[in-house]
C-alpha cells in the first residue's frame, strides 16, 4: 500500500533499504492521502529518533512537507509533524532551517488549538528550538509563553512536562525570566 500511495518506482531505490524507505515516506508526505501523510510522518518520527537519520531526512526534502502537514493536515498529522520537527530540532544545525521553513508560528498555533498530543509535541519542539538563544526572542514574539503556561496549568501530565521543559529553555534568557514570572508560571 505504501508503494502504491507514494507512486514511486521501487526499482529506482537501489542505494540502501533505508534510503529507499525514506524516499517512499517523503513521496507519501508529498502526494498521499491525509491518513497516508499522517502515517508517513509517524514513521519518519521513528526514524528521526536515531541521530544518524536526521540529516538524511532533511536532505530527502521532508522538512517543507512536514511544515505543510503542520499547516493543513489532520490533527493526527499535525501532531506527528510536530513530533518529527521536535526531534529534528534536537540537532543545533537544523534549528535555523526549521525556523526558515515557517514551522514556529504553526507550532504556536498547535499549542493554541489542537489535541493534547499535538500540544505536547508542539511544546517539545518549541523547547528544542529555544535551546538557541536567538530563537527565544522569536518564540516569545509569536506568543508562545501564555500558551505554554496554560498547558502547564491544564494539560495532561506529559503536556505539563513538555510545557515546563519549553518554559525552562526560555528561562535561560534573562529578559524572558521577568516575562515568565509575570505570566504566572511560578
Amino acid at each position: 500500500a505504501l508503494v502504491e500511495q507514494a507512486k514511486v518506482n521501487v526499482t529506482t531505490c537501489t542505494l540502501t533499504l533505508e534510503a529507499c524507505t525514506l524516499s517512499l515516506l517523503v513521496a507519501l508526505l508529498r502526494t498521499g492521502t491525509e491518513e497516508g501523510k499522517a502515517n508517513a510522518a509517524e514513521v519518519i518520527g521513528m526514524l528521526a529518533d536515531d541521530e544518524s537519520t536526521r540529516a538524511p531526512i532533511l536532505e530527502a526534502g521532508a522538512l517543507p512537507l512536514l511544515v505543510a502537514l503542520l499547516r493543513a493536515g489532520t490533527e493526527e498529522g499535525k501532531a506527528n509533524a510536530a513530533e518529527v520537527i521536535g526531534m529534528l530540532a534536537d540537532d543545533e544545525s537544523t534549528r535555523a532551517p526549521i525556523l526558515e521553513a515557517g514551522a514556529l508560528p504553526l507550532l504556536v498555533a498547535l499549542l493554541r488549538a489542537s489535541t493534547e498530543q499535538g500540544k505536547e509535541n508542539a511544546a517539545d519542539a518549541i523547547a528544542e528550538l529555544a535551546s538557541d538563544p536567538p530563537n527565544r526572542t522569536f518564540i516569545l514574539g509569536e506568543g508562545a509563553l501564555p500558551l505554554l503556561v496554560a498547558l502547564l496549568r491544564a494539560g495532561t501530565e506529559e503536556g505539563k512536562a513538555s510545557a515546563a521543559d519549553a518554559i525552562g529553555s526560555l528561562a535561560h534568557d534573562p529578559p524572558a525570566r521577568a516575562l515568565i514570572v509575570e505570566s504566572g508560571a511560578l
